[in-house]
């Protein structure tokens, strides 16, 4: 059984991290590859976040989680097609990485595509193919190796709600407040490309539900937490809700991709370990996002949005000024604004559509 990344911490062990929303530990481990592949050393990083009683808060996972204890879970790229990717001689259980219930990612480790992830498909895999989520992407057309130097690749666990915040079944406590109604249970939100869907525990059908949902619905415990993607969580317990994440640093900067539509919001995990300026984050950059807008006119700009604890705030790159600033504010230099590790980003792209590189947002590296 998967151990669970969102742990909830006492009172007692929480006073270990006075004065922090969100604190970070990172200490060096080694990790071994399979299949003659080199060791390396990655950090590995622990995280808490606090939500207040009555709040909401944004969140994602700066870390990958460790790979998957199944058999070859790191490989090389062998070949590939639209939707799959080949890897000759590999000796997985088929359909191991497949089930709604245990979802799998792929995490692109070398090469040109390294720091892209997708979540492995609900279709079979088979002893030595993967189906892969692309977000309508060709993965053909994104220069991924194969053959004998193909990229390599590392198989890594993903979460859904009832893995990540629990079942409320035994040694699978609940992370989070549950009730017999969404009024009275804490919410998770998670963003549907033009709006919210909210899910809460019920503990009188002792399943996860949509806050729409009837006794006659299908629990939701299986609804999936994309690890490129950030959550809202609002807390409705009285005491405030703190947990605590542990995974592995990215050794590549973490590539995520862009929904295609024109101002079509994505909410992106950034995959940063630590806090990050605007300035540094530098979406603006030609080798951070290819066709990024800036404007004078922030109507005519791409926008990045922070959630502040209460609302969010909007960003865009005034390319005549030289510097970022926040929406309907007088021309203030907004380069030194920190978004804290942790804190996913809302990106809306003006014009977003016209191929792969304009839908890929490269973020700065978590290590240097």
């Amino acid at each position: 059984m998967k151990t669970p990344r969102a742990l909830p911490i006492t009172r007692s062990a929480s006073l270990a991290f006075p004065a922090l929303l969100l604190g970070l530990l990172v200490v060096a481990i080694q990790w071994g590859s399979l299949h003659a592949q080199e060791v390396k050393s990655r950090p590995v990083g622990f995280l808490t976040q606090t939500i207040p009683a009555g709040q909401t808060a944004s969140f994602s996972i700066p870390f990958d989680p460790d790979v998957s204890s199944r058999p070859d879970a790191i490989r090389r790229v062998s070949g590939l097609g639209a939707t799959y990717i080949d890897s000759e001689g590999a000796a997985w259980a088929p359909g191991a990485f497949s089930a709604p219930s245990a979802p799998y990612a792929v995490r692109v480790t070398s090469g040109q595509a390294s720091g892209r992830i997708f979540l492995v498909s609900s279709t079979a895999n088979t002893a030595s193919r993967l189906y892969l989520e692309t977000d309508g992407l060709d993965l053909t057309s994104l220069q991924i190796e194969s053959g004998t130097a193909g990229a390599s690749f590392e198989v890594l666990p993903a979460d859904t709600l009832a893995t990540f915040f629990g079942s409320n079944t035994p040694g699978d406590a609940l992370v989070v407040q549950g009730a017999a109604d969404a009024r009275g249970a804490d919410l998770v939100q998670l963003w549907a490309g033009s709006g919210w869907k909210r899910y809460y525990f019920n503990t009188l059908w002792n399943r996860w539900a949509l806050d729409s949902d009837t006794e006659v619905d299908a629990a939701r415990n299986h609804a999936l937490l994309r690890p490129d993607r950030g959550i809202m969580i609002t807390r409705r317990g009285d005491t405030p809700l703190v947990m605590a994440v542990v995974g592995r640093v990215l050794s590549v900067p973490h590539r995520a991709v862009q929904l295609g539509s024109d101002n079509l919001q994505s909410l992106l995990a950034t995959m940063q370990p630590g806090d990050i300026s605007l300035g540094n984050l530098a979406l603006q950059r030609s080798d951070r996002v290819s066709g990024w807008r800036s404007s004078s006119d922030p109507s005519q700009a791409d926008i990045l949005s922070v959630w502040s604890g209460a609302t969010w705030l909007s960003f865009f790159h005034n390319d005549s000024a030289g510097y970022w600033q926040r929406v309907g504010d007088s021309g203030s230099n907004r380069d030194e604004f920190m978004i804290r590790a942790g804190v996913p980003v809302f990106v809306q792209r003006r014009n977003s559509a016209a191929g792969t590189q304009e839908r890929t947002i490269a973020f700065p590296a978590a290590l240097p």
